[in-house]
């Protein structure tokens, strides 16, 4: 039994490393419509996860033109955007859509960036403050008088970690 709840524990720290996944992050959208649903972040890639809800009864249509930009708010650095994964720049749709946008990965103290269609765009998706808590690193300590407090009788040291 020990060995399987081992082998668990292990595989959802090996996921979580792998991933942060951030569902309905803090955000300021200039369309009450459009807004970040969820924002997973990678070594290899940042994906946004945006949602255009569509008003009832109304003949409308949304649409992301080629390569917006998320902006690091602390640096000021712009990311472009490199694919889109699951619709197609420029095309219009005429239900609630969900986009899939993948930008390169962003450093890992990033903890706030705004979402921007492209410029030039009449009436471009704004997404400010996209919230993206940063994970704090657990340090471990180690002091001579820890060590001597937490010796016990076989000589060896007590590593206390601290959060």
């Amino acid at each position: 039994m020990k060995k399987y709840l081992l082998l668990a524990f292990m595989l959802v720290m090996t996921m979580s490393l792998a991933a942060q996944t951030y569902n309905n992050p803090r955000q300021n959208s200039n369309n009450k419509r459009f807004k970040c649903i969820k924002v997973e972040r990678t070594s290899k890639s940042t994906i946004l996860y945006m949602k255009y809800t569509m008003p009832e009864g109304v003949s409308s249509w949304s649409m992301i033109e080629a390569y917006p930009t998320l902006t690091d708010e602390a640096t000021g650095k712009k990311y472009q955007a490199k694919n889109a994964l699951n619709f197609q720049w420029g095309k219009k749709y005429s239900s609630t859509a969900t986009y899939k946008i993948e930008f390169p990965p962003l450093p890992k103290n990033t903890s706030v960036v705004t979402f921007r269609e492209k410029a030039g765009v009449q009436n471009p998706f704004i997404i400010s403050n996209i919230a993206l808590p940063i994970q704090q690193q657990k340090t471990s300590t180690s002091t001579k008088q820890n060590n001597k407090s937490n010796s016990n009788n076989n000589g060896k040291t007590i590593i206390i970690n601290v959060n």
